[in-house]
């Protein structure tokens, strides 16, 4: 049986900070059934970038048990080819990037802005929204 792997996107991030909603609960339930979470280091970065209180970014960390994904040349590639097939929407590369690391460790993409990432989705990538 294939591992599941679900990804967060930042808004999710954010959102486990605030407790109960529908992050939390989707997050816990996956968790329970056996899932692993991670993110990129992007989505990581834009979310440290705050404001948050260092015992908030303590919390999610334990949460995600460190597991923040680096950005390797294969994910700037395919977020590079993301980029340009989806019209070189300004503003739209750190989605891309996002979803290519989704992609690139085939994980599903936890992210509650679907209408910006369903434009990759019907570019005909594997991307899994959640």
């Amino acid at each position: 049986m294939t591992p599941r792997f679900l990804h967060l996107d930042t808004n999710c991030l954010i959102e486990v900070l605030l407790g109960k909603n529908k992050t939390t609960t989707l997050l816990k339930a996956r968790l329970r059934a056996g899932w692993s979470c991670a993110t990129s280091a992007l989505a990581w970065h834009e979310f440290v970038c705050g404001p948050l209180l260092v015992e908030q970014k303590q919390d999610v960390w334990d949460l995600l048990e460190g597991s923040i994904l680096p950005i390797d040349y294969e994910i700037a590639e395919l977020a590079a080819e993301i980029f340009n097939k989806s019209g070189r929407r300004k503003g739209s590369k750190p989605d891309c990037i996002i979803a290519a690391t989704a992609i690139h460790h085939k994980a599903k993409l936890l992210t509650w802005n679907k209408e910006d990432f369903k434009k990759i989705e019907k570019l005909g990538f594997a991307l899994e929204l959640e």
